[in-house]
């Protein structure tokens, strides 16, 4: 009875602090994190590295990372891309390994200023959770559920599909996670917040306001099919210089159910300074309800490095 009640206790801390769909705030650095058909599809080839922390007023306080590639072929018109993820909460963890085919369709006249198209693409998954025993229970028990691995390790693979329409600086998105069902051996089906059918729909436009500023609202909704939700606004403001460098803040407010002691509304900045072929950026978010003096906010770092496509490499040699 008291294994128990240390279980169901680090359970609930598992699902109270974490976040349940791990990599979906960092989409503002990375976009193809939450859609498949965005792999590729800015005609260039990207690398991220992206940290996350949580929490950061509590020791040993949620954390993830995740290495994102993709990159155009044939003249743009396919995309690959790879995302290895791994998320630290408490005696629980995640690694999740995805590769992606996308496919994109461009309607308007190549080489036009206000572009016109669509995107799709699929991707397959492979993901792993797992308990550390020892920080639950201590060097050891006598207890034999401690001793059956299939109760704190479970491995399982997914699939996901997304589609990308964009037309004069407008894009609307929308992407299908988890299409495949599991059973999670180590937690019960409405606690498997990781594995839930998830759908995404995002949507922005971009307003050239002066030859070198950009207004770029956007929206993010985020729903599972276990009621978990989540919905972003936001609004970035861009100047891109002469020389091509790009510095852009973006403000947001966000609303979600996931955080159930901080509070489920909070505030946010997300700041972007890119120089070719870098990019670094630095995103930070705290409640505006809840318990705020117990939290320290979430903080996210993103480093880029753009690859020259083949396309352009190619442009570069007949020019």
């Amino acid at each position: 009875m008291r294994i128990g009640i240390i279980i169901l206790m680090q359970l609930w801390l598992i699902t109270s602090y974490g976040q349940n769909f791990l990599f979906q705030n960092q989409s503002f650095f990375k976009p193809y994190l939450t859609n498949p058909a965005l792999a590729g599809s800015q005609g260039k080839g990207n690398v991220g590295i992206i940290y996350k922390k949580q929490l950061v007023d509590f020791e040993n306080g949620p954390n993830s990372q995740a290495i994102s590639i993709d990159y155009p072929f044939l003249r743009n018109t396919t995309g690959l891309g790879f995302n290895i993820l791994k998320d630290q909460n408490g005696p629980s963890s995640f690694l999740g390994f995805e590769s992606t085919f996308a496919y994109h369709v461009l309607t308007s006249k190549k080489n036009s200023k206000n572009p016109v198209g669509f995107s799709f693409g699929l991707s397959a998954s492979m993901n792993q959770f797992s308990l550390d025993r020892q920080l639950i229970i201590g060097e050891s028990s006598d207890d034999e559920i401690f001793k059956d691995d299939s109760k704190f390790n479970d491995i399982s693979p997914n699939a996901n599909a997304g589609f990308n329409f964009f037309s004069h600086g407008f894009n609307l998105g929308v992407s299908v996670y988890n299409l495949m069902s599991w059973k999670n051996t180590i937690y019960k089906d409405e606690n498997d917040l990781q594995r839930a059918f998830t759908v995404f729909i995002s949507a922005g436009m971009e307003w050239v306001v002066k030859e070198n500023w950009v207004i770029h609202p956007m929206m993010l909704i985020r729903t599972q099919e276990n009621a978990d939700f989540q919905f972003d606004i936001m609004s970035e403001f861009r100047y891109v210089s002469p020389k091509g460098s790009i510095f852009s803040l973006t403000p947001f407010i966000r609303s979600f159910n996931y955080r159930t002691i901080s509070g489920n509304q909070s505030l946010g900045l997300n700041t972007l300074i890119s120089r070719y072929p870098f990019s670094l950026g630095y995103q930070f978010d705290f409640p505006i309800i809840g318990n705020n003096n117990v939290y320290g906010g979430d903080h996210i770092f993103f480093i880029g490095y753009q690859l020259i496509s083949n396309s352009v490499k190619k442009n570069n040699r007949t020019n």
